[in-house]
């Protein structure tokens, strides 16, 4: 695979070895692949944590170089049409291997990134860049004000306002967004019509959705924004059960998708379990339960988020395998030569981001869900 990224736009027939990522294979024709070619960063230092693009394929990378007592916390920059990724300046300390690396990044746009400590429980300090990583600006995952819509290309963050009597879990929460010209936290100043703790469950091209409790009934639902943050309505997939610890929404076109993550009742195998999955055609108005639980029946579980494709098709990422359905997520089929732990996906600006299960460098990019581009970051010291 070419080390560059160019203008140019082609199918990667790359496959990684645990199956992640399935470049190349569905048959989809290669005019309607959109992913930018990412180049390989194997020459840089230590092993790569966090990915994100921006929409324009530039991007940032938390790396962490580990000896037998500490980790060197290092950022890694791609520039827009840069051939190679670039050492940028690095914000962070050096942290123990006992301690660990707790830090995250998000890409507020082309050259802007925002990276938190990430220390439990808040609040923990920021950085912001303007520069591709050039300079950093200290700041607070506190919110200084509020603001009435979520800034162009900007998702939703978390703020977790309370923490249980253990310390362990965030008992309230709430949403927020960051300016991508300061990196600074405002909260929504209508905030969705849910019970605490609220949560961002996804966003697609003209929706922003939000996981919380139902005021009436009190079990977990989905509030949906039309109008970036402006206002809510209630979105209310049926069935959701106690044991549902949120829900994530992902989709393209019409139709959209509702994944129920919880503790499956006796499979104690299953950490990341999937309960449900439910299926819109109305921008979340009404809800199809097309999925659910059966003991011992693949996919029971689901890594990140699910990859609802442009060719109709819905992928699971799960803990063992990969799974594919073609009938809207009424049946699934593993993939070939996919067993294990498949990566985790999540997703960015730019399309979907898988990343290996092992934290080996392994990565993958894919605008529409069908066609993605392999990469590898870090050189796994």
């Amino acid at each position: 695979m070419p080390a560059s990224v160019s203008a140019c736009v082609e199918m990667d027939t790359d496959r990684s070895k645990d199956g992640g990522a399935q470049a190349g294979e569905r048959t989809a024709s290669p005019e309607a692949a959109v992913v930018p070619r990412i180049p390989y960063g194997t020459d840089l230092p230590g092993s790569s944590v966090v990915v994100d693009f921006a929409r324009d394929a530039s991007g940032f990378a938390l790396l962490a170089e580990c000896g037998k007592t500490r980790c060197r916390q290092r950022v890694a920059v791609l520039d827009k049409g840069a051939d190679a990724w670039r050492l940028g300046r690095s914000p962070l300390a050096d942290v123990t291997v006992e301690h660990g690396i707790t830090a995250t990044l998000r890409v507020l746009g082309p050259g802007r990134a925002l990276i938190m400590e990430g220390v439990w429980p808040a609040p923990d300090r920021t950085w912001f860049t303007s520069d591709g990583g050039r300079h950093w600006r200290p700041g607070s995952a506190r919110p200084s004000g509020t603001t009435l819509v979520l800034p162009e290309g900007v998702t939703l963050f978390e703020d977790c306002t309370r923490t249980d009597q253990e310390g362990n879990n965030c008992e309230h929460a709430r949403i927020l967004t960051a300016l991508p010209t300061t990196g600074e936290f405002r909260s929504l100043a209508t905030q969705p019509p849910l019970q605490p703790p609220v949560i961002p469950a996804g966003q697609t091209k003209d929706l922003v959705f939000a996981s919380g409790r139902d005021p009436h009934s009190g079990r977990v639902a989905l509030a949906v924004s039309e109008d970036g943050g402006l206002s809510w309505r209630l979105s209310r997939p049926t069935g959701t059960g106690e044991s549902v610890w949120a829900l994530r929404v992902t989709g393209t076109g019409k139709v959209l998708y509702a994944a129920e993550p919880g503790q499956l009742p006796d499979e104690d195998n299953v950490k990341n379990g999937l309960l449900a999955l439910h299926r819109s055609t109305d921008g979340g108005r009404t809800w199809e339960r097309v999925w659910e639980h059966r003991k011992s029946v693949e996919p029971r579980s689901l890594l990140g988020t699910p990859v609802a494709a442009v060719d109709g098709s819905l992928t699971i990422y799960s803990e063992d395998g990969i799974w594919r359905s073609t009938d809207g997520g009424r049946s699934f089929t593993r993939l070939p030569n996919s067993q294990g732990m498949s990566g985790w996906v999540t997703t960015t600006a730019l399309g979907y981001l898988w990343g290996d299960s092992f934290g080996a460098g392994n990565w993958g990019i894919s605008t529409d869900g069908v066609h993605w581009t392999r990469f590898e970051l870090g050189n796994g010291t």
